[in-house]
């Protein structure tokens, strides 16, 4: 099973037309932290990395090397976008087009209902269960184009799970910060499973090429596990421990807003 190069140029041209467009937001980058524009600047890398070159071309035909690009674009890469503030760049954007895009999006209501956390919670379930234990698994790993368009729900299901529970952004609704830190920590417990699971069973959950045999095939699937259970695990730990700083930090702010206030009001 051979990758279409045309892949590799669509994504070429989308993630680098992304990155370019941050850069050329010179004003508008202004007041974003140095670190949260060097969060996306690493995502757009990496994505590039993932996405473009011999990884996904290996990808088509080895399960783990898959698993990479899963973890990579779900669980690190959507935050790190996410902690860019891309989407606080496009409203403060200088260019009258992209604010334009930005308001048409964000004030659809349906596109709205996407960024409520648990909306996001349980479109992140989906995809992450779909991808590994329905027709879904096998459609990504014996059809190139299937294979591309889990990638894209990958990236695209981590983003809006992300966006919700993490600062930077304007958000269409409250969240608290109590319910962030819980969310993550829930999602920690379908994402080590799947990689158990696919570790630790015995049978391959998706049609092998010829060439393959059932035992290379299950031992491929179980490297892939191992390394979804061990490496979701750790970066699930950072995202949990970014968050929970917010929220003292809030609550920080909150206790020093309230000693200011005078014990009459």
């Amino acid at each position: 099973m051979k990758l279409n190069p045309l892949w590799d140029l669509f994504f070429a041209v989308a993630i680098l037309g992304t990155g370019f467009w941050y850069l050329s937001e010179v004003q508008a980058r202004k007041s974003i932290p140095i670190l949260r524009q060097i969060s996306f600047l690493s995502g757009v890398t990496l994505t590039f990395t993932l996405l473009v070159g011999p990884i996904p071309h290996f990808a088509v035909r080895i399960f783990w090397v898959h698993m990479i690009q899963h973890i990579g674009l779900m669980m690190l890469i959507s935050p790190l976008l996410v902690l860019g503030a891309p989407i606080t760049v496009a409203v403060r954007s200088e260019h009258i087009a992209v604010r334009s895009l930005i308001r048409l999006v964000g004030g659809n209501p349906l596109i709205r209902v996407l960024f409520k956390p648990q909306v996001g919670f349980v479109i992140f379930l989906l995809v992450l269960i779909g991808t590994h234990f329905s027709p879904l698994a096998n459609w990504g790993m014996t059809n190139p184009n299937g294979h591309c368009i889990e990638l894209i729900l990958f990236l695209v299901g981590g983003f809006i799970y992300y966006y919700p529970v993490m600062e930077g952004n304007p958000h269409p609704f409250f969240v608290p910060y109590s319910l962030r830190v819980i969310s993550l920590f829930a999602m920690m417990l379908p994402e080590t499973m799947v990689g158990f699971f696919l570790y630790s069973g015995n049978r391959v959950l998706h049609s092998l090429p010829a060439s393959t045999t059932m035992q290379m095939g299950l031992a491929d699937q179980h490297r892939g596990g191992s390394i979804m259970w061990a490496m979701g695990m750790l970066i699930d730990t950072i995202w949990i421990v970014m968050a929970a700083k917010d929220w003292f930090a809030n609550e920080q702010l909150l206790a020093e807003v309230d000693d200011e206030l005078p014990a009459d009001a």
